[in-house]
């Protein structure tokens, strides 16, 4: 027998992959199955509802697409229309100006928060039950929370006036020159 000679038999590392199944897809098979109504949920709602509002966006129709889609397909004219409308500029103005700000103030606020609660100050506890109770609650919570207290018809503003001073004016919500910057403010504080 000379040196370059390989042993006749089974190695150790074949016979540790006689239990294994030999395809990847079959690895882990019971985690898989157990993820599949998810995975099919996803599919479904997710990706199935976003590409049938892509498919009625091309259409002119104001209800349900008829089965007739040739007849209803008016391609990409709600669209042309969307972005000519002055509306949509404004709104995406709007968008431009409570996204920049709002993640821009969040970072600061945030960093400062952080930074002053680890100076070991007084009552630092208190504190952070204050800095942190408004993320125990949903963000819909807080959101609702906000618009009623914001609103003009009942909100701060009536229960100012229902006390008796009929010139308190409070329609940060309402008023269009300052809406974006309220909604950037409550943004960063909720």
């Amino acid at each position: 027998m000379t040196d370059t000679a390989k042993p006749i038999g089974i190695a150790v590392r074949d016979l540790a992959d006689v239990g294994r199944p030999p395809n990847r897809l079959l690895r882990n098979l019971q985690a898989k199955l157990a993820l599949s109504p998810m995975i099919a949920t996803v599919l479904l709602v997710f990706v199935g509802c976003t590409i049938w509002t892509v498919v009625f966006s091309l259409t002119n129709s104001r209800t349900l697409p008829t089965p007739d889609f040739a007849r209803d397909f008016a391609g990409f004219g709600q669209y042309e229309r969307l972005f000519a409308a002055r509306r949509w500029k404004i709104s995406i103005t709007n968008l431009a100006v409570f996204a920049s700000l709002s993640v821009f103030f969040m970072f600061v606020v945030g960093f400062l928060l952080a930074v002053f609660m680890d100076q070991k100050v007084r009552f630092e506890n208190t504190f952070r039950t204050i800095f942190l109770y408004p993320f125990a609650l949903s963000f819909i919570v807080t959101g609702v929370v906000w618009a009623w207290a914001l609103n003009p018809a009942f909100g701060l503003q009536k229960s100012v006036r229902d006390l008796g001073w009929t010139s308190f004016s409070f329609d940060w919500v309402a008023n269009t020159r300052i809406s974006a910057r309220v909604n950037c403010a409550t943004d960063c504080v909720a």
